[in-house]
């Protein structure tokens, strides 16, 4: 399972909107700031919320560890990606097949990759999990707190 720090912005009647905790830096660096760190700074965007489903009591600014289910990223990447390329394929070799042409099979290439699209919109894609509170030892410990 694949599991993100996340700190609970507000919630809601089905699940709870939270942002990913990024680490402050590893250890080689101990929070200094390396290149690789402030490479990323730079193109770094706003952060963004994400509804989770949780059965825990949290409020807003609460820290805790979500997860998502191993092979749903690869499920959801073959739905978005896979899936209309090889419409979009298929669809070209089947126009070129019912009438040889580079038009018939720029259209049916047009054609499959809007099937793919619409078949990519369809379904649902799972949605991560509260697992469980951050432990707050183990954070401060991290820190370097004791």
């Amino acid at each position: 399972m694949l599991e993100q720090t996340v700190e609970v912005i507000k919630t809601a009647p089905d699940g709870i909107w939270v942002q990913a905790v990024e680490p402050s830096g590893c250890g080689t660096c101990a929070g200094q700031g390396c290149s690789s760190r402030r490479i990323a700074e730079l193109f770094q965007r706003k952060p963004r919320l994400f509804l989770v489903d949780c059965d825990l009591s949290l409020a807003p600014g609460d820290r805790a560890v979500v997860g998502i289910a191993d092979g749903s990223v690869l499920r959801s990447a073959w739905r978005v990606y896979g899936r209309p390329l090889v419409l979009m394929l298929a669809g070209a070799l089947l126009a070129q097949a019912v009438q040889p042409g580079d038009g018939s099979a720029v259209t049916g290439m047009l054609l499959g990759g809007m099937v793919g699209w619409l078949a990519a919109r369809g379904g649902r894609a799972a949605r991560p999990l509260v697992l469980r509170r951050e432990d707050s030892t183990r954070l401060n410990l991290m820190k370097g707190s004791s």
